[in-house]
């Protein structure tokens, strides 16, 4: 599996992160995001500050894209995103979270198959508007949430703003159905 297939595989697999509020609660999930989020900042540092801490990366995880190297990985970005979208009321949170998860790389996977690994396309985005309905329609929202939701989700996917997409989603479409639904 490529180094982009495996990220992708992972981004998708965070969603599963939803089941400790359902077995436990959502403080405790509140704080295991907080906590990942400050130890992810601790290792970003020392990734961007010790060199050393780059070839140790780079040798055991090869989801770090090259532009990584010097700036905060979309992963951190991704972790801080559901941090956010979490102390959203319900069912937005755990509705941020999931489109989060999916939406994201299923418009990377369509839009790189399409030839254009590094940008955002049509098709990606139609992609992340399937998959962000398919997500969010077993939910038992009301229809207006769902696609309100949706578009929202696809519409901060393909923003390419200076501000990394996944901290934008989870809180984006967490807001977007707490208010439609």
């Amino acid at each position: 599996m490529t180094g982009s297939g495996l990220r992708r595989l992972i981004h998708a697999a965070t969603g599963l992160l939803l089941v400790v509020p359902i077995v436990a609660s959502w403080d405790l999930f509140r704080g295991i995001l907080i906590a990942g989020t400050m130890i992810g900042l601790v290792l970003e540092t020392a990734k961007i500050k010790l060199p050393t801490m780059q070839v140790l990366l780079a040798r055991f995880s090869p989801l770090f894209r090259s532009g990584e190297v010097n700036r905060l990985s979309g992963a951190w970005w991704l972790c801080l995103g559901y941090c956010v979208a979490a102390w959203v009321p319900q069912p937005g949170a755990a509705a941020g979270i999931l489109v989060g998860a999916l939406a994201d790389p299923a418009a990377s996977l369509v839009g790189s198959a399409r030839g254009r690994p590094s940008s955002k396309t049509a098709h990606g985005s139609g992609a992340a508007f399937a998959v962000a309905m398919l997500a969010l329609a077993p939910m038992g929202l009301p229809w207006t949430a769902v696609i309100g939701g949706a578009l929202v989700g696809t519409a901060l996917e393909r923003w390419s703003g200076p501000i990394d997409d996944n901290l934008l989603i989870a809180p984006g479409v967490a807001s977007a159905v707490w208010l439609l639904a």
